[in-house]
């Protein structure tokens, strides 16, 4: 009993196993069947009752689950992102990257240049670095690794979002191009004051210069007075002492001192006045280097000035100096108006001559050639949608624009291929014109004949002789005529009529080699219809069938009374029928074709006549009326 009891459990298990899977199976067909609602996955989505097990069930190495298309592929989220959102997400990543610390020392699989583990060296932006300073090399100044943020794992992007310039830009960037900016007004300014002190310590030192030497010439001076007062009498010293004004030297004196207080306020206000001049032209230097910065930042033109509208016009209109100007294909003054500040010409020049010729047809020609007038036509059907209330626009969403373009097209032409039809059958045409007959196309022509009185061509080109592909007027072999001028009868061959030969490459003899070629033509044929004649008598006692000479006496051309067998007769209609019916059944390609399909065939006089009475003659008006019940009306 204990080695019965596990296998009856495992054969009861397998039992419940096999209900089970064929429960499964009936839930599936029902399913499919739309008896039962479909299984939703883990998010509510409806799963395909069609997909097969093996797409729906997780693989065991995922875990276990219901059944679910999550593991093929990553579901996006119906939500949108919108600006603001996306913004969050890429704030919230930048501030995990500054939280992160800085690495320390080159790590295995970053790149070479810069040390930063979110590309390699080739993707690197960072410039370059020598084999020493390389971070792979020298592990020193470690970059930080860059933000990578896919936000379509969070959702859909919305319209603005996904057209966001400055997204994942951070504010805090700027700051350093501010602080740059700062340290470099500081060095200038330290560098301005420098230069201030320096020329400030030069001019002090011209004036102590200038100051020296004046004591120096003011000494001089006094001492030259002194040696002229030695030799002066007492008396007149004496006088000149209680007046001082009288005092020459007094006079001198103070004329030097108010000379020297006067060199000294002249020389504070030149001083005033330098300084005033140096800064100024330290401004003016300065202003000219900002300037110089921002020409050098600002998009230069080919021509060297500051990139604009004014600077595109002129570059979109330059010329090659070999080109004749615009100004210069037309002379007279009432001729197409030339712009000489945007050096355009809108109008055509030469409006009198053929377009086709022209080298320069004005600015405006292309308003009116390729894509232009597709998008003008384009245009004008939005501004007619949009008088009728409905919101579209060929700038906002092109795509939506050319596809309505389209689908009007396609609807006009419709309709106008409709109206065609319409006209067509009711004027009884019931196929529509391929084009013009092909006896007409060449039919006409430009060039200009002059025909006289009696038909002759009196000026231009006459009518041009159809030509084939073969040669023509060639007389080969010292013959007088064209090969295929001459056919014998007897032997049902082309040949040269100068000689009646039938060999084409045979040489002519005139009048004698006619005589002969005639004499072999004849006797060879009666040779060869004697032949036939005996072959044909053969043939016909074998196949128990007459032999007719002659031709007329089969298809009965020349006399209507011909003894016919009736059994043979009966037998050549119903050989017609059964011919008749296997030509509708099998197909008319001529490359499926029986064998022997093409075999030679006799004619009899009964074959013939059974052929007459089963063929149907379309120009018999009654003919339509063979197979119908239809009574036609007693007048």
């Amino acid at each position: 009993m204990s080695s019965e009891s596990p296998t009856a459990a495992a054969a009861a298990a397998a039992a419940l196993k096999k209900d089970n899977f064929k429960k499964r199976q009936e839930d599936a067909k029902k399913k499919q069947n739309g008896e039962l609602p479909p299984d939703l996955d883990e998010n509510g989505k409806m799963i395909n009752p069609h997909n097969p097990d093996y797409i729906t069930k997780v693989p065991w190495y995922l875990g276990d689950s219901g059944p679910t298309l999550k593991h093929h592929t990553i579901q996006k989220v119906d939500h949108f992102l919108s600006m603001s959102e996306a913004d969050e997400l890429i704030q919230e990543k930048l501030s995990a990257k500054k939280a992160t610390p800085k690495a320390l020392g080159y790590r295995k699989g970053a790149c070479k240049n810069c040390g930063a583990m979110s590309h390699k060296e080739k993707d690197c932006v960072e410039r370059p670095r020598s084999s020493k300073k390389a971070a792979w090399k020298s592990g020193m100044d470690i970059s930080k690794d860059e933000v990578v943020l896919n936000l379509e794992e969070y959702g859909k992007i919305a319209y603005d979002a996904k057209r966001d310039q400055w997204k994942g830009y951070d504010p805090e960037e700027y700051k350093e191009t501010i602080n740059t900016y700062h340290r470099i007004d500081n060095e200038r300014r330290k560098f301005r004051q420098e230069q201030k002190e320096i020329r400030r310590r030069e001019h002090e030192a011209k004036q102590e210069k200038k100051r020296l030497e004046k004591e120096k010439s003011k000494l001089t001076k006094l001492s030259a007075i002194t040696s002229t007062m030695k030799h002066v009498p007492t008396d007149d010293r004496e006088t000149n002492h209680e007046n001082p004004e009288i005092n020459p030297a007094n006079e001198k004196a103070d004329k030097t001192t108010e000379s020297s207080s006067g060199s000294d306020s002249d020389s504070d206000s030149d001083y005033d006045s330098d300084e005033e001049e140096d800064e100024e032209d330290d401004t003016k230097e300065f202003m000219a280097r900002d300037e110089e910065a921002r020409d050098f930042q600002a998009r230069q033109a080919r021509q060297g000035g500051v990139g604009g509208a004014e600077m595109k016009t002129t570059v979109r209109n330059l010329r090659i100096r070999e080109d004749t100007p615009k100004y210069l294909r037309n002379l007279d003054l009432n001729s197409a108006f030339y712009d000489p500040k945007t050096r355009s010409m809108r109008s055509n020049p030469l409006p009198d001559d053929n377009p086709e010729d022209l080298a320069f047809a004005g600015d405006n020609f292309v308003r009116h050639t390729g894509d232009a007038l597709k998008l003008a036509s384009t245009q004008v059907l939005c501004w007619e949608m949009q008088a009728r209330g409905e919101d579209i626009d060929v700038f906002s969403n092109p795509s939506q624009s050319e596809l309505l373009q389209r689908q009007f097209q396609s609807k006009k032409e419709e309709l106008q291929s409709s109206k065609k039809k319409e006209i067509l059958n009711k004027y009884g045409v019931s196929e529509e014109p391929k084009g013009l007959d092909i006896r007409l196309r060449l039919g006409q022509t430009e060039a200009y004949s002059q025909y006289s009185r009696d038909g002759r061509v009196v000026k231009g080109a006459g009518k041009v002789v159809a030509r084939t592909k073969y040669e023509e007027d060639v007389y080969p072999n010292n013959h007088t005529s064209v090969w295929g001028s001459f056919y014998s009868k007897s032997r049902r061959c082309w040949g040269f009529a100068c000689c009646h030969s039938l060999v084409r490459n045979s040489y002519c003899v005139g009048e004698k080699g006619k005589e002969a070629n005639d004499s072999a033509n004849n006797q060879t044929i009666t040779q060869q219809q004697e032949r036939k004649m005996l072959d044909m008598k053969s043939s016909s006692e074998r196949n128990g069938t007459s032999s007719l000479v002659k031709r007329s006496d089969v298809f009965g051309e020349s006399s209507g009374s011909i003894a016919l067998d009736e059994d043979k007769l009966q037998q050549a209609m119903r050989k017609a029928q059964e011919i008749e019916e296997r030509n509708k059944k099998v197909d008319k390609d001529e490359r499926k074709r029986a064998y022997n399909s093409m075999e030679p065939v006799d004619v009899t006089p009964e074959d013939m006549e059974a052929f007459r009475r089963t063929r149907q003659k379309r120009e018999d008006p009654m003919a339509a009326l063979l197979d119908s019940e239809e009574l036609l009306p007693l007048n």
